[in-house]
């Protein structure tokens, strides 16, 4: 009895937590263009207070040195777009000349493919008309050259074409020649159009004004469609434009009101003085400590990984190296998935480069992308073995499959960026929270291992 009460207990649970796991995420999923913005406030501000804390322990104001740290942080952005904003031009162009060049190669390279196959199997990997698209054309022929006009032989004039002998009469036969027939007869005047019953109909809904009642509906409904659609875009772009000035506004009172928020923040929290609010507190306290050694150290570990990417794939030739190097400085802290996100372009723009000064371009297609994933394993190994275990080390205590596997659930349950950013910190929160109350909670221990003057004691009262 006491089982199958359990059991439904559970699966009654077990149902109303998918139920808020499912109207929660619907929620942050609407709320997303307000929290993302502050999510992103939220861990610059984790990133720049040490350096804020600096400034001030050498006199200044607070207000002052959170200036001077937006200040060199734009002027450092300015710097760096007006260096690479050339770089990238160039290199734009110089990849847009090699565009039929890798037409051509990518025609032959499905050509091969999908001939080796049917070869091979049987089986064909593409429809035959799409086959015959990606066969190399043949080169065309050249047209023959003109014989000069001394050298060629004369030619018979064309004799001109006999006219068409008539018949004629046969007096003995009886009979008499056929009339003459016109080969093209006389084209017939149109014949104008009284009225339709299409012009007709028209006619009368005009007439009417029945031609109104139908066409208001479908006048009213394209008008709203084009308000509507030009809104949304307009309103996506202004969202856009709005978050970029929300971002540092929150970013800077963050930053200035950083030590009030730190000695106050308990007194907001909704909960009245007791020993359950000073658990809350110990609890948040803990996370906060796993979040701010997080993302500083990862902030210092994907700067680090964005260099040496960036000065490797600029060694070995890869165009936009530099500019991929300084993305992963940024997408490095999302642990793993931001090395992927780097990796990918990389691979697709060397695949089409043709080659460098390190891989000649009469290699094969495939080595120089090998090259530029040597590349990324190189500095991924060096990462794991001596850049992230003395910055980042198990301050953070999460494995590195429990990191991937929260990135890929929270971007699945908040959407997208927002789940990416907060992946870490949702992780570290659950894992507090199950370590102090279901891991480590304290169990009262058996009876044997009870001292014998206790046991004694409970005797003795009961």
């Amino acid at each position: 009895m006491w089982t199958a009460l359990a059991t439904v207990s559970v699966a009654v649970m077990l149902v109303l937590a998918v139920k808020f796991i499912y109207y929660f995420s619907q929620v942050m999923a609407y709320l997303q263009p307000i929290l993302v913005p502050f999510a992103i406030a939220g861990v610059l501000a984790y990133l720049l207070e040490p350096v804020v804390a600096r400034l001030v322990k050498f006199g200044t104001t607070r207000h002052r040195a959170v200036t001077a740290v937006f200040a060199f942080t734009t002027l450092a952005f300015v710097g760096i777009m007006f260096w690479l904003v050339p770089m990238i031009s160039g290199q734009t162009r110089k990849l847009a000349k090699k565009v039929p060049e890798i037409t051509k190669q990518v025609r032959h390279g499905v050509s091969g493919l999908a001939l080796y196959v049917r070869e091979k199997t049987g089986i064909h990997i593409i429809p035959d008309e799409l086959y015959e698209l990606a066969q190399p054309q043949p080169a065309p022929t050249p047209a023959p050259k003109p014989t000069p006009p001394d050298k060629a032989k004369p030619q018979p004039a064309p004799l001109a074409p006999s006219a068409p002998e008539k018949p004629v009469a046969d007096p003995a036969a009886g009979t008499e020649p056929p009339a003459e027939t016109d080969p093209k007869p006389a084209a017939v005047p149109p014949v104008p159009d009284m009225g339709t019953p299409k012009a007709e109909e028209v006619f009368r809904n005009i007439s009417t004004g029945e031609w109104l009642n139908k066409a208001l509906p479908k006048i009213f409904q394209r008008v709203w469609d084009f308000f509507t659609n030009s809104l949304g875009g307009f309103l996506g772009l202004f969202g856009f434009l709005l978050s970029l000035i929300i971002v540092p506004l929150y970013l800077f009172y963050l930053l200035a009101e950083s030590p009030h928020i730190a000695a106050s923040w308990t007194k907001y929290v909704p909960l009245r003085a007791s020993e359950f609010k000073d658990e809350v507190v110990a609890c948040l306290i803990e996370v906060n400590s796993y979040l701010i050694a997080f993302f500083r150290g990862q902030l210092v570990v994907s700067t680090i990984n964005g260099i040496a990417t960036g000065t490797l794939l600029g060694i070995v030739g890869l165009d936009f190296g530099i500019l991929i190097g300084l993305g992963l400085c940024f997408l490095g802290i999302i642990p793993y998935i931001g090395i992927t996100l780097c990796w990918i372009p990389a691979v697709i723009i060397a695949s089409v480069q043709g080659g460098s000064w390190l891989v000649p371009a009469s290699a094969a297609w495939w080595v120089f992308p090998v090259v530029v994933t040597g590349v990324f394993v190189v500095v991924q190994q060096v990462d794991g073995i001596f850049v992230t275990p003395r910055i980042v080390g198990e301050r953070v205590g999460l494995h590195p499959v429990t990191v991937i596997f929260s990135v890929f659930l929270w971007s699945l349950l908040l959407g997208g960026l927002l789940g990416a950013i907060l992946a870490v910190p949702l992780t570290a929160t659950s894992k507090v929270i199950l370590r102090r109350y279901v891991w480590e909670r304290s169990i009262a221990p058996p009876a044997e291992n009870v001292p014998l003057a206790k046991k004694e004691t409970v005797a003795e009262n009961s």
